[in-house]
């Protein structure tokens, strides 16, 4: 073989492989938690509560928490302690709406303040 067919195949695969490259795999859409977190985290380790609601591709109702290390954890939203938690996290962020003006419509998750 010479140079020029050798360069043209390798053209021509290059052309391929970057055309496949840029096609998005679908989105699974699942629950995020398969299982919670037995225990409590102290409440000095938690930078945010995500409380999501059952969803069409998810039954269940969902609390995931980031931690300050960056870790996350799925905590049991039966748990007493935990619906204390959220409700606190969900007043918190309603009253940081109502001091702000009316932004974007994506979700944000729901701080603490570690006061």
């Amino acid at each position: 073989m010479n140079t020029a067919s050798i360069t043209t195949i390798l053209l021509t695969l290059l052309a391929i492989f970057s055309t496949t490259e840029g096609i998005k795999q679908p989105l699974v859409l699942r629950c995020l938690c398969p299982k919670v977190q037995a225990g409590l985290i102290p409440f000095r380790d938690l930078k945010s509560v995500w409380h999501l609601s059952p969803r069409p591709h998810c039954s269940k109702t969902e609390v995931i928490v980031t931690l300050k290390s960056g870790g996350k954890l799925c905590l049991d939203p039966k748990n007493r302690l935990v619906k204390i938690l959220v409700e606190r996290s969900t007043k918190r962020m309603q009253e940081s709406k109502r001091s702000k003006e009316v932004g974007s419509m994506t979700p944000a998750p729901l701080h603490l303040s570690t006061k």
